[in-house]
């Protein structure tokens, strides 16, 4: 991992974080690099008394690079063992004892498996202010965003090559999709964001002709 931070990459992604690992990962977030890793925890204030307690035994004071943690969770819906978002929670500070201050971003209702918004995320504003540009904008971004993966899901673009080439794509050319999928002019949405259930994979004639227009060609898988 020191190798790889040698390389100044644009961001690390760390399989799973147990052990010494975690302080080099942590170093490297610390010095600017962006980093994503699972951990094994119950709660975001679990994580932060894992992350300082022994084998790992951190500094609470290189916490303090921690922005979000991610909570997910097993249970059952219809019947079915599935895997759901229980909360996103931001990071406010950590305090030299290793207590942590939190907001709750979203939270996961199991009751109507929908997400709800709890509180205004404070690393958003942040995002926007490094940026230059409103909150409202970073909102309108993630807004298309979402209606773009929705979209990539109702033409039944699943196949992980194809997912990552249409990704790359709208990141170089966005106004391209805009038009497609119609959203140049959003507005924010304020109510819950519910989880889509998934459905059939159409036929991927019916998503030829946004192909032919996005100008994308794809790797096919070979049959086996």
């Amino acid at each position: 991992m020191k190798e790889a931070f040698r390389q100044n990459p644009d961001y690390v992604i760390v399989g799973e974080t147990r052990g010494e690992e975690a302080y080099v990962l942590f170093q490297g977030i610390a010095s600017g690099h962006a980093s994503l890793s699972t951990f094994h925890a119950g709660s975001a204030s679990d994580v932060i008394k894992r992350l300082i307690t022994p084998p790992i035994e951190l500094p609470p004071s290189l916490l303090e690079s921690l922005d979000v943690i991610i909570v997910m969770t097993f249970a059952k819906e219809k019947g079915r063992p599935s895997r759901r978002v229980k909360e996103i929670e931001e990071i406010v500070n950590v305090d030299e004892n290793g207590n942590i201050k939190t907001i709750t971003v979203f939270k996961w209702n199991p009751t109507k498996d929908t997400f709800e918004r709890v509180e205004e995320s404070i690393k958003l504003k942040k995002i926007a202010q490094n940026l230059g540009v409103s909150y409202e904008d970073v909102l309108k971004e993630l807004e298309r965003r979402k209606r773009f993966l929705i979209w990539l899901k109702n033409q039944g673009i699943r196949d992980y090559i194809q997912v990552t080439s249409y990704i790359n794509e709208y990141y170089k050319n966005p106004e391209k999709f805009w038009k497609i999928i119609g959203v140049e002019d959003v507005e924010i949405e304020k109510e819950e964001v519910e989880i889509e259930k998934s459905s059939k994979e159409q036929k991927i004639s019916k998503i030829a002709p946004s192909l032919k227009l996005l100008g994308l060609m794809f790797m096919k898988r070979k049959a086996k």
